[in-house]
């Protein structure tokens, strides 16, 4: 979907930094770091500094576009919110890997049927040592 009708659809002010994050976020299929999305942001527009691209990020957050994860670094990463996955994180490089056949949905059933309660949302992360690292 094309993100200016993203913004529009969501109320939200159309603009070229807005645009560019949430383009940005798109293309890539892992979370990013805020350093990342202001890099790129920086080449396509010279205006946005890191506080404005904080201000989109929240505003993109709150919204339900975009989800903010926090795997135990001391900072934030974004990615764009949407199909139920999860994640694999090496704690030796850090690298980031999507996982989404868990079998989280099956248990998110069981638990509304035995304990009835709804779930709204939840996170996973597995840590471990990525395949590259183990050598």
């Amino acid at each position: 979907m094309d993100p200016k009708t993203i913004l529009q659809k969501e109320s939200l002010k159309v603009t070229p930094t807005r645009i560019a994050v949430l383009s940005y976020l798109y293309s890539t299929k892992l979370p990013c770091e805020v350093d990342d999305i202001f890099h790129h942001v920086d080449k396509e527009h010279h205006d946005a500094d890191r506080v404005t691209i904080y201000r989109v990020l929240e505003a993109l957050s709150e919204k339900g576009l975009i989800k903010k994860l926090e795997f135990g670094e001391g900072k934030y990463r974004y990615e764009i919110a949407g199909d139920d996955h999860h994640h694999l994180i090496c704690e030796k490089c850090g690298k980031i890997e999507d996982i989404s056949d868990c079998g989280i949905s099956r248990m998110e059933k069981d638990i509304k049927k035995k304990k009835n309660f709804v779930i709204k949302r939840h996170s996973l992360e597995f840590y471990g040592v990525c395949q590259s690292c183990q050598i």
